[in-house]
């Protein structure tokens, strides 16, 4: 099993910003095919999506890919193959891929006003990650429950998110649409 990037979530201007970095073996090109391709999307990413590859151009999130029906985002950021930022309801949602001597580093910053649901989306973009690995590396991709499309050792996740970040579980937010994880 690839190396976990384990977040850290800071307060910038009153929102909660989670931030993972890690570093992958793939050069910056191979990598960004994989941040914005809709074919590699939908084999890592809980809400595969398209876009139009501008700033300000939409984005539209595919259910029929197996994502949760979401309204569409817009694109903020798109500077190929080094940054991609977007909305993701709410939230904004960035990529920086910056070149190192044996592949990548990529970084992830997922911006959002609720605090309480950053052990969740912690735990969420966590196993994404490693999926994204896996699937770059050639490896089998980790399953997902079969419900909510909710990965194996999340619930783990989310606990070891809820106590490093100080959210009490009685007042963290459950995952989406979640009966039982």
């Amino acid at each position: 099993m690839p190396d976990r990037a384990t977040a850290v979530l800071q307060d910038e201007e009153g929102r909660a910003v989670l931030r993972f970095q890690r570093r992958l073996a793939h050069p910056p090109s191979r990598v960004w095919r994989a941040l914005t391709a809709t074919e590699e999307l939908a084999g890592w990413h809980p809400t595969p999506f398209e876009f139009e590859p501008a700033v300000g151009g939409r984005v539209t999130y595919r259910t029929d890919l197996g994502g949760p029906s979401m309204p569409p985002g817009r694109v903020l950021e798109y500077d190929p193959p080094r940054a991609f930022a977007y909305t993701w309801g709410g939230d904004e949602v960035r990529f920086e891929l910056q070149q190192q001597p044996e592949g990548c580093l990529l970084t992830l910053t997922h911006a959002f006003a609720d605090r309480l649901k950053a052990a969740r989306d912690a735990a969420g973009w966590d196993l994404c990650l490693l999926a994204l690995a896996s699937r770059l590396d050639g490896a089998p991709v980790p399953s997902r429950g079969k419900a909510q499309r909710i990965p194996e050792g999340w619930s783990e996740l989310n606990r070891e998110y809820e106590e490093r970040f100080g959210i009490a579980p009685e007042q963290a937010t459950p995952p989406p649409a979640a009966a039982e994880v």
